[in-house]
């Protein structure tokens, strides 16, 4: 089954550049990767946030 795109770069549609659908590569991206120390980490996930709990019906501090 085709898809949409290859109908149209097959009718004439579309430009596309051959060398680019022949070799496969059309989205990888040469962006740096970011990298996160593992405090930066644990911040994003929410590791060190303080913790509750309902004392009496009142909302305290666990630690």
């Amino acid at each position: 089954m085709r898809t949409i795109q290859t109908e149209f770069i097959e009718k004439g549609l579309k430009q596309v550049d051959r060398d680019v659908l022949s070799n496969g590569q059309a989205n990888i991206s040469n962006k740096k990767k970011e990298t996160f120390s593992r405090r930066e980490l644990e911040d994003l996930m929410g590791c060190n946030r303080p913790t509750y709990r309902r004392v009496g019906g009142a909302v305290r501090n666990k630690r």
